[in-house]
């Protein structure tokens, strides 16, 4: 049995969270939700009754030693996401200890290829000969069309719909309902606003709106 802890606490930690559990309690996976590491004392001990183990940069040190520990990094966040990478890298937990987790709701390509630490939470569908990489996040009725390239630490919100043969790089957020075209390329760490359309190839570090998305100044 694999225990997990998270790394984050409010938001879409919390979202994954109760996720695991209900794969645990609904659908019998494997899994040990042990609890979060999280920073903000406010907090207290518990969200939603799930106990905080530590803070986020103690909590690799504490547990190492323990191979049937894994973690989930999800301290995204739309406007700091390179941050957030390198406050990950910081923290110096071994590639193999971060756990993919995809809730059995999920629909995923045997042909998919996925990465390290990657989250594809209920009722995403990732489509034939799909290629990612690490750290991406797949909230719940998201989609990726066949042959799609994705890089590391996307982050899709929920409803988004990505097309097929698309070339993604690393560090995107994708808003709410938020749409991309077939055979375009989206660079680096862009935000795509919710309800966004994307018609055409996005260059890196724009935020881009509307229908069709166009790019305002960062």
């Amino acid at each position: 049995m694999k225990k997990i802890i998270i790394i984050g606490g409010k938001g879409t930690p919390v979202v994954i969270a109760e996720q695991i559990l209900n794969a645990v309690e609904k659908f019998g996976e494997k899994y040990e939700l042990l609890g979060f590491a999280f920073d903000d004392e406010s907090f207290g001990d518990e969200i939603n009754g799930i106990p905080i183990l530590d803070k986020t940069y103690n909590v690799y040190g504490k547990y190492k030693r323990f191979d049937d520990v894994f973690f989930i990094y999800s301290l995204y966040r739309s406007d700091v996401i390179e941050e957030r990478i390198k406050l990950r890298e910081s923290f110096q937990i071994p590639i193999e200890r971060y756990l993919t987790f995809i809730h059995p709701l999920a629909t995923v390509a045997r042909s998919a290829q996925i990465g390290y630490g990657n989250i594809i939470l209920a009722n995403v569908v990732i489509n034939p000969n799909v290629k990612m990489g690490n750290f991406n996040t797949f909230n719940s009725n998201s989609l990726v069309g066949h042959d799609t390239m994705m890089g590391d630490n996307n982050f899709i919100a929920g409803h988004s719909v990505i097309g097929s043969n698309l070339k993604i790089g690393n560090g995107n957020f994708f808003g709410l309902n938020s749409s991309s075209k077939n055979f375009i390329n989206i660079d680096d760490y862009n935000i795509i606003g919710m309800a966004a359309n994307l018609v055409k190839d996005v260059q890196s570090k724009q935020i881009l709106i509307g229908n069709p998305a166009k790019p305002l100044s960062r």
